[in-house]
């Protein structure tokens, strides 16, 4: 099954850069989300377009470093020019030297975008596990309490703040926040 290319925001200072990077995308299958001259412009460009992946032409060290950290904290940023040693601490994905081959740049954007949704994958999966550890400290904890105040199993305990749930129409998170809470405990 053919990969879907990104859509690609290009920031590039100098105007016949920019055809020749937009012609170049054109040609290789990427939509071009925007396009803007420099970092402050790009950055409202980016809420509004949404890119897969960010193309910065750096000519030296970054002016505005807050705002390339803010753009690499919400997309796959690649460097194209002169690489230093604080681009990887503002968040960076890649960096490719001044005069890189189209092929180069193509593929490096492709990985760039590809490995950026792997992370917020792996991000999301971990807030989720986070979560359910959460209520499965709280459930146990509430189970912990039924079965000490009403003498029973732990799986009658569970099945006792299950069926509560469902008659009430709540979650069993909210069922076992409550019994907490209701014995002077804290969730």
């Amino acid at each position: 099954m053919p990969q879907e290319m990104p859509k690609v925001l290009l920031i590039e200072s100098e105007y016949r850069l920019r055809l020749r990077y937009k012609s170049l995308f054109k040609k290789a299958g990427f939509e071009l989300a925007g396009e803007a001259v420099d970092l402050s412009s790009a950055d409202g460009l980016a809420k509004e377009c949404r890119p897969g992946v960010v193309l910065l032409h750096l000519r030296g060290e970054p002016a505005d470093t807050a705002r390339l950290a803010k753009l690499a904290g919400r997309f796959p940023v690649l460097v194209l020019g002169t690489a230093t040693p604080g681009l990887a601490a503002l968040g960076v994905y890649g960096c490719l030297p001044e005069g890189a081959e189209d092929g180069e740049i193509l593929t490096s954007l492709a990985i760039a975008a590809a490995r950026w949704q792997e992370a917020k994958s792996l991000r999301q999966e971990a807030e989720e596990l986070r979560d359910l550890l959460a209520l499965r400290k709280i459930l146990d904890q509430a189970k912990g309490i039924l079965m000490k105040k009403h003498h029973m199993s732990e799986q009658e305990a569970h099945r006792r703040i299950q069926r509560y749930a469902m008659y009430k129409r709540l979650t069993v998170k909210s069922v076992a926040e409550a019994i907490i809470k209701a014995t002077g405990g804290k969730v």
